[in-house]
């Protein structure tokens, strides 16, 4: 993956990193609540009709409009250094 890919552009089922979250900070903050913040590992396991993602992430499902999901950038998880 490019570290440039977005939620949006990610596979089903494939776990990744998140590395941005390029939301306002509102969104950010409501976001980071439920578990979707930088360093956290997510899964996509649904594709909306209208672009949204559900994705998966410490056990809980959340759903994603479009928007929202390009603003969040990823790197594969196998492509994330140990540090």
């Amino acid at each position: 993956m490019r570290p440039t890919d977005t939620l949006q552009s990610v596979p089903l089922r494939r776990p990744v990193r998140l590395t941005l979250v390029g939301l306002p900070l509102g969104a950010r903050r409501r976001l980071a609540e439920l578990g979707l913040r930088t360093g956290a590992t997510v899964e996509v396991v649904h594709r909306t009709a209208g672009g949204g993602r559900v994705v998966a992430v410490a056990g809980s499902r959340i759903a994603l409009d479009r928007e929202t999901a390009r603003g969040m950038q990823v790197l594969g998880e196998q492509e994330v250094p140990v540090v």
